[in-house]
């Protein structure tokens, strides 16, 4: 047990220091690694014990994970029942032995609650960096991999990320998606949470971007990024964009002064239904369809232009305004850009994440930003984390900043109670 525990750290910081401590590891190529711990047995918990017990529980595990580590490491809370945890340095070898202690402190342990002690086990996905991720979004989005992989055997797996995990997902995991996001979908546990996306030059939230997340039966939320490509691949898109529609518009219906983004996939620019629902919504409330963003990624556009074209016309008669998402992630859009009627530029945000690092990041993300303002474009800047990128974004003209550095992604009722909404 270390003699000092770590401070458990927000979400944003906890990104932030991921980012610097692999862009230190590869520069060292001293290893470290991440771990994500998820918490078992929440949902049967909060069905028996009340979600204020489940709470108790988590918070507790956290105590306990954190009592294993070193003053060097870090841990912070990265969903209702997740933790990420850095071990830095992790030297080779040391991983799995680092892992298994994690599962026995949580396991040996009887967990104190107001409804009494609690036995509990986590699941664990954990890579090594720099040999299997070399920036914070990849030893994420590789570590839940892991996570994922584990979740899929008996409750306290430990699993440790290898390339090969990728081929042995795309064996099981399409039936998978289809059966979760089908059953998230009939049981409304499809939601939205709104991130902020402020003025560069006042900091004042000018918008919010909903993002969809997938509430599994444990409770656990998931975000669209682990689940959105195979539902696009099933065909399962645009019941996903349906069910956010409806969701965005009884936000604007709700909040008179909300302004609202919400993305799309690129098959639904031909869903009747979902242009129906629109249509529905906003004939007698011009306010709403005014006070409505809908994005489409560049790459989608780009995979049917004309599509693309014609439904952002129809958006726009609608009075909706339009958006490119990770703008910057093709390259054919900059020929169409002028022949397209949208309002805005969202720069792709794996160009923004490193610009403390990257000289030539910086210059393309400039030259975006100009572009966007000779074509009388508003610009958003994505995944903006650290102080040092938003002033260097702010006097690059950028006309709005989004990221952990101004928010977390929070259910619309939490900005409510904070008075955000």
């Amino acid at each position: 047990m270390a003699d000092l525990e770590p401070t458990p750290l927000s979400r944003t910081r906890l990104f932030e220091a991921l980012c610097a401590v692999v862009r230190r590891a590869e520069r060292t190529a001293t290893p470290c690694a991440l771990f994500l711990v998820s918490v078992n047995t929440l949902g049967a918990i909060n069905a028996y014990l009340g979600n204020e017990i489940g709470d108790e529980l988590i918070a507790e595990a956290g105590r306990l994970l954190a009592s294993t580590l070193g003053p060097n490491d870090m841990i912070g809370r990265y969903s209702s029942n997740m933790y990420a945890i850095v071990v830095d340095p992790c030297a080779d070898g040391a991983l799995r032995g680092v892992g298994e202690g994690l599962m026995q402190v949580v396991r040996n342990s009887a967990i104190p609650t107001s409804a009494g002690p609690l036995a509990a086990s986590v699941s664990i996905g954990a890579v090594e960096v720099p040999r299997h991720a070399r920036t914070g979004t990849e030893a994420l989005q590789n570590a839940l991999l892991a996570l994922e992989l584990a979740k899929q055997r008996p409750a306290g797996a430990f699993i440790v990320y290898e390339s090969a995990m990728r081929d042995d997902l795309a064996l099981n995991r399409g039936q998978l998606a289809a059966t979760s996001v089908i059953g998230a979908l009939e049981d409304k546990r499809i939601v939205l949470v709104l991130q902020p996306i402020v003025s560069a030059a006042t900091r004042k939230v000018a918008l919010f971007e909903g993002l969809v997340r997938l509430v599994r039966p444990d409770g656990a939320m998931v975000t669209a990024a682990e689940f959105i490509e195979d539902a696009e691949k099933l065909g399962l898109a645009p019941l996903i964009d349906r069910r956010a529609l409806e969701l965005g518009l009884g936000l604007l219906d709700r909040h008179p002064g909300l302004r609202l983004a919400i993305n799309i996939s690129s098959l639904t620019a031909g869903d009747a239904t979902w242009t129906a629902t629109l249509r529905k919504a906003t004939d007698s409330r011009r306010d709403i369809a005014e006070r409505l963003t809908v994005e489409m990624t560049e790459t989608a556009m780009i995979h049917d232009f004309d599509a693309a074209k014609a439904f952002f016309d129809l958006l726009r008669g609608i009075g909706c305004r339009i958006a490119i998402d990770d703008f910057g992630a093709g390259y054919s859009s900059f020929r169409h850009l002028k022949s397209l009627n949208v309002d805005m530029l969202k720069i792709d945000g794996a160009l923004v994440e490193n610009l403390k690092d990257d000289s030539r990041g910086r210059a393309l993300v400039k030259s975006m930003i100009e572009m966007g303002d000779a074509l009388g474009l508003e610009t958003v800047a994505e995944w903006v984390g650290d102080e040092e990128a938003a002033a260097f974004l702010k006097a690059a003209g950028v006309t709005y900043l989004q990221g952990y550095l101004f928010g977390e992604p929070a259910a619309a009722d939490e900005l409510t109670r904070a008075g955000v909404l």
